[in-house]
């Protein structure tokens, strides 16, 4: 049987202190050195020392993850020929760098201005995760709620994990329903904003003007858009696709759906640790999954 590899890589909520301890005495801790001169702060001590309330601040864990997942994807690359590549969110851009869009400091540049539009948008509002509860009726509550406040779904993660965005008072209105339909139980994340939902459509506004004065060419890799269809590959497309992001849900459970049917067999994280393999197993089992962290596969 033919083998067909996708990397993919994760967004905002896998940073934690000491993500990129194992890349301190290689070679690829050269790309923190030229971040910390691109931020103009020490970007490879916050990721190994923190404090870790910086390193959860959206303007800073956005360029500390980008960062330390190209790093490992430069210590392991010569170890992999994926045939598509992904990210979940952020996860996106580190997906489209390693593809060839735009070069690792343009990547870091264009992170670090999403995650300072994304933090300060000035909308009220959040996040939460409902486990437990099909995406339908997730979908159903959102509806009936959206006539009082504002709530949408933000991330399909797994089937039995969704993500909705909105509005504080919509979201209370949210869990306490959620959990009354059946839901296992209901998160509030810790982020700064309502991502993925039309509340973001300021910070979209904010970043388009970035966008705009990135260089991006077409990638050399294909690079499956968070709509779970869409192969990114030609810079108008793509400098589209990076604004509207923003606002748009991300169909992580089309994204692997979208993988098997391109025939993908192998499923490599890029990552400290293990985000997306537990979702994406859920949604495709029999896929072969890897990480790529400490010591490799």
């Amino acid at each position: 049987m033919n083998r067909a590899l996708a990397c993919a890589f994760p967004g905002q909520g896998v940073q934690r202190l000491g993500m990129a301890r194992y890349l301190q005495n290689t070679n690829s801790w050269r790309l923190f050195e030229e971040a910390n001169d691109l931020l103009g702060y020490d970007l490879g001590k916050l990721t190994v020392e923190g404090p870790v309330e910086q390193l959860n601040d959206t303007a800073k864990a956005q360029p500390a993850i980008f960062v330390t997942c190209y790093a490992l994807w430069d210590l392991y690359r010569d170890y992999y020929a994926p045939q598509i590549v992904l990210g979940h969110s952020l996860g996106e851009l580190t997906a489209l760098a390693v593809a060839g869009a735009f070069s690792f400091a343009d990547g870091v540049r264009l992170v670090a201005r999403r995650g300072q539009c994304m933090d300060n948008n000035g909308e009220p509002g959040g996040m939460v995760a409902v486990l437990g509860l099909e995406l339908s009726a997730v979908q159903e509550l959102c509806a009936e709620i959206s006539s009082n406040s504002y709530v949408q779904v933000a991330n399909e993660n797994s089937p039995q994990q969704i993500v909705v965005s909105g509005l504080d008072d919509g979201l209370e209105l949210l869990s306490t329903q959620a959990l009354a339909r059946g839901a296992k139980r209901v998160v509030r994340l810790k982020v700064s904003g309502p991502f993925h939902s039309s509340l973001m459509e300021p910070a979209a506004s904010k970043f388009a003007d970035v966008v705009q004065d990135v260089p991006i060419s077409a990638c050399k890799i294909p690079v499956l858009s968070n709509d779970g269809y869409t192969l990114l590959q030609e810079p108008d497309q793509i400098r589209s696709n990076l604004v509207e992001q923003l606002v748009n849900p991300v169909r992580f459970v089309a994204s692997i759906h979208k993988l098997v049917e391109l025939g993908v067999t192998d499923f490599v994280e890029v990552s400290s640790d293990p985000l997306l393999i537990p979702l994406a197993r859920r949604i495709a089992p029999n896929l072969q999954f890897s990480l790529v962290s400490e010591g490799g596969m």
